[in-house]
């Protein structure tokens, strides 16, 4: 799951953006285009969270920020350009030269395994090349297929060359060449595929559930695999070894702590699994394995793993080289999964909504629905888009110009594709820092209580010694407040009786409905007391302690606590209204608050030229609509995406792009130039990969569209057709924010986006060069 930020504060500004009463019934956004929901657009995230990979990722983020606010120095340790955030806490800003990826071709055994009554699945395989090949005779009948990728073989060879050596079919195409052209040429990558080694359990045994356990058990099965079949071919332990260190040149949590992330750390730097069989992302059945990157055995970091860097993971045989990171997709996965996947390994966050909705990102980058274009033929997913200049200015890779809000300037603007051509190929206009206040509660009494926090992968704690010698019972009790994930997230109280070596936790509070042993979620629909029995510790001095724990999913406001108290033998020894500073409560991460937090939150504006160049030349051709679903449905159209200027608003008050659930605000989401909706004739919205088509800016007016699309009856069969056009429409030179509604719909509130209010203007005064050069003024009233 992608995360929300604050709870309350993702709905107080989107209510204040959207205006009153906006989300008491949170508005739908387009209409799903009709047709397999699942084809080039996620419906669920496949960026699945570790608590490494966040605070790697919320690090990088502040870095970036105060990079673009003048606020951080960019220093350079073992050949890397690094931010120093803290004593010991440093961010790699740039990902640079080129890494090594080992890639394990697995296909599936007989043995069934867990979920055994629980799923529909084949008793064994997939094995690889049973992929039918796709109805490529169009005629019009109903298997007629133009978005299956296929080819004859899917032997080592297609991934080397899909990966480094290039695919002769796409012109030479590959992984390699397309991190080449969005890094400029900073970065590339090589490595290494296996040939296809065999799991010992169906698919439906690691994807029916698809829980972290059940990744590890693919992982570890698919390296052991692996290992086993080099050993069976001769080679020594020594020899693995030696083989497997050309994978280990990468520290990426810099587990020393200083700032040197060119060097080993025990664990695999780049790791993908394939998998025989096509991806539940395409429309495979629900015990097929989901495209994702993850983190295998997470719940090992600090126990489990090299000896001097225990980050969890699993071990490759005997070999001392261990897997954490991976990404894992489809034997039949086309170029753009393989770059969308391995992008997240770089860092960079899923950017559709991954709550469900459909957010205005569509075609426009990598990191949404970009991933599934192509030429146009006969298939989707084979020709990736560009990242946004947003991932690239997060990767270190983007040639910009920033103008700082209020200063007046002409900025001469490069191509997105083009690096090194002495014209920045993005503009940045930094506006000032916004405030925003979240209204949680009232404290139970007072002006002050304690608050454990609301953020990801929190282990907050609040302790205090409890003296409770001569006592022969004894409770603590408190007023608590709480809105905590249900089923991930806990508020626990603890105990020790050894000074804090170790912590024994508490049976659940009286009063509350919870599972044994497990501790304080969900909703408490306001202050409710709760009470902790400590009579097994009557009689001593012991610590005591809340802790509170987020795992890293969604998050909530978490538990607020006031009017502590407690009470020995019926009598009460001390209570605590908080109003008196923190006394003789030790805090590590609660913090005394007023029921309120303000906090400031960087945004600013990401404008950059796109044009049909490079891999960008797939937003000519590669847009689709999935327009024949009752009587095609694996058969797309085609559509332009328009170049021109296409202006981001990034704001980081918001952790995600999930329109769904604040509507017109996100972090990095493309401005629609053309908000109003488009409908089909029968009143109904097309989808939000088709809205934003024309988004940009610029001097030229833009193509006409026509859209077709099927509602089926009961069955499936076809009850009526359904159209749509879009004429030329003029051109639109100017980005102007002075109304925060102007690019932004209530009619379809999931598109587009509110945008800052900032009096920030961007002109298109000229173009050259067929649109390679841009002149742009940028001004402020």
């Amino acid at each position: 799951m992608r995360r929300l930020l604050i709870w309350l504060l993702a709905l107080a500004f989107a209510a204040g953006l959207a205006g009153p009463g906006a989300l008491a019934t949170p508005p739908a956004g387009g209409e799903e285009d009709r047709g397999p929901a699942a084809r080039g657009e996620a419906a669920r995230p496949d960026d699945r969270p570790s608590p490494l990979s966040e605070k790697r990722r919320a690090l990088k983020r502040e870095a970036v920020a105060r990079v673009i606010k003048g606020q951080a120095r960019v220093q350079r340790r073992g050949g890397e350009k690094v931010v120093r955030l803290a004593p010991g806490q440093y961010v790699q800003l740039e990902q640079q030269d080129s890494d090594e990826i080992f890639t394990i071709l697995a296909e599936f055994g007989d043995r069934v395994g867990p979920y055994a009554g629980e799923v529909d699945a084949p008793p064994s395989g997939p094995l690889h090349n049973q992929i039918p090949r796709p109805d490529r005779d169009w005629d019009g009948g109903s298997t007629d297929d133009n978005t299956t990728y296929w080819v004859p073989d899917f032997d080592r060879k297609h991934y080397m060359d899909m990966f480094f050596d290039g695919l002769p079919e796409q012109g030479g195409e590959s992984l390699r060449d397309y991190y080449e052209e969005q890094s400029g040429g900073r970065y590339t990558v090589s490595g290494d595929v296996s040939e296809w080694v065999r799991v010992p359990y169906r698919e439906a045994r690691y994807g029916y559930v698809e829980s972290n356990a059940d990744m590890t058990a693919f992982i570890d099965d698919a390296a052991d695999a692996w290992y086993e079949a080099r050993r069976a071919a001769g080679e020594s332990d020594a020899e693995i070894r030696e083989y497997l260190s050309r994978f280990d040149r990468w520290d990426r949590y810099d587990h020393d702590g200083d700032g040197d992330f060119d060097e080993p750390d025990g664990y695999i730097d780049h790791f993908q699994a394939i998998h025989a069989g096509e991806g539940e992302e395409a429309g495979a059945p629900a015990w097929a394995i989901w495209s994702h990157r993850w983190y295998v055995n997470y719940a090992g970091i600090g126990s489990e793993g090299p000896e001097n860097n225990p980050l969890g993971g699993i071990e490759i045989g005997d070999t001392g080289f261990w897997i954490g990171d991976y990404t894992t997709e489809p034997e039949n996965g086309g170029l753009g999964v393989f770059a969308h996947e391995y992008a997240h390994d770089l860092g960079l966050p899923d950017e559709y909504d991954t709550a469900g909705g459909e957010n205005g990102t569509g075609f426009w980058t990598l990191m949404s629905a970009g991933s599934w274009l192509g030429h146009g033929e006969d298939a989707i997913g084979t020709a990736p888009g560009h990242m946004n200049a947003w991932d690239k200015l997060f990767l270190g890779w983007l040639d910009y110009e920033v103008v700082r809000h209020g200063q007046d300037e002409r900025v001469r603007l490069g191509v997105a594709e083009r690096t090194g051509k002495h014209l920045p190929q993005a503009l940045i206009v930094s506006l000032p820092d916004q405030e925003i206040t979240t209204e949680y509660n009232t404290p139970h009494s007072g002006s002050h209580e304690w608050w454990g926090g609301s953020e990801d992968n929190l282990n907050t704690t609040l302790a205090r010694t409890l003296d409770l010698s001569g006592a022969s019972s004894a409770r603590l009790e408190a007023w608590a407040w709480y809105v905590i994930e249900e089923g991930y997230d806990y508020l626990y109280a603890e105990v020790s009786a050894d000074g804090g070596q170790s912590w024994a936790r508490l049976p659940e509070a009286s009063g509350i409905d919870q599972d044994d042993d497990v501790g304080l979620d969900g909703d408490s629909q306001g202050w409710r007391g709760i009470s902790y029995d400590l009579s097994d510790y009557a009689g001593r001095r012991v610590l005591f302690r809340f802790r509170y724990q987020t795992d890293g999913g969604i998050h909530y406001a978490g538990p607020f606590l006031d009017d502590l108290s407690l009470v020995a033998d019926g009598r009460t020894l001390w209570t605590d209204d908080v109003e008196s500073g923190e006394g003789e409560w030790t805090s590590d991460g609660w913090r005394r608050m007023t029921g309120s937090v303000t906090e400031t939150a960087p945004h600013y504006y990401v404008a950059e030229n796109r044009q049909y160049v490079g891999y960008d030349d797939a937003l000519r051709t590669g847009p689709y609509n999935f327009g024949w679903d009752c009587t095609r449905p694996d058969w797309v159209q085609h559509l332009p995406y328009q170049d021109g200027l296409l202006v981001w608003y990034a704001n980081h008050a918001y952790e995600d792009n999930n329109t769904s659930q604040h509507p017109g605000a996100g972090l990095i989401l493309p401005v629609d130039a053309r908000p109003e909706p488009i409908r089909y004739d029968d009143g109904s919205l097309a989808g939000n990969r088709i809205q934003p088509f024309d988004a940009t800016f610029g001097l030229e007016p833009t193509d006409p569209i026509r859209l077709h699309d099927e509602v089926c009856g009961e069955g499936g069969g076809l009850l009526r057709e359904l159209g749509a056009s879009v004429p030329r429409r003029g051109a639109i030179r100017t980005f102007d924010d002075s109304d925060p509604g102007r690019y932004w719909s209530g009619e379809n509130p999931q598109n587009s986006v509110r945008v800052a209010g900032s009096g920030t203007s961007i002109t298109v005064k000229s173009r050259a060069r067929g649109g390679a050069v841009m002149a742009l003024d940028v001004s402020f009233e």
